[in-house]
């Protein structure tokens, strides 16, 4: 019975270790991944412009993901992220055409990422934030 008993303590002892190293192996949560919500500032618009993005990060430099809010929704075409320096670069365009129509190039901090944008109507600026 002691001997079952011992076991049985063992078993749950590792069980629960072992679901907390899996657990605390992802560490840090991932920065890009989420709804991404925020403006435009471009020199052919009346006004800031809204958008709204769906980013996917690899977890090692490349993002994925759609935007809305444009006059056209897109997606990101080729993407770039590097979590030491957060540097974020974006190369977006219109569904289903492979043309990259504005290029983003900015840094994230701490669920912020801010920086010029580039495309057709000049070079502005972009800041979007990650909802939690």
């Amino acid at each position: 019975m002691t001997r079952r008993v011992f076991l049985a303590i063992c078993c749950g002892v590792f069980f629960c270790a072992t679901s907390m190293l899996a657990q605390s192996r992802g560490g840090k949560a991932d920065p890009l991944s989420g709804t991404w919500k925020g403006e435009l500032d471009v020199p052919n618009a009346p006004a800031p412009v809204a958008i709204t993005m769906e980013l996917r990060f690899d977890g090692k430099t490349a993002v994925t993901g759609t935007f809305s809010g444009l006059p056209n929704p897109g997606d990101v075409k080729r993407g770039t992220f590097n979590p030491k320096t957060g540097a974020l670069k974006l190369e977006l365009g219109k569904k289903g055409d492979s043309e990259v129509r504005l290029v983003f190039e900015g840094t994230v901090v701490k669920g912020t990422a801010t920086g010029h944008v580039t495309g057709e109507g000049g070079t502005g600026k972009f800041t979007i934030a990650k909802k939690m």
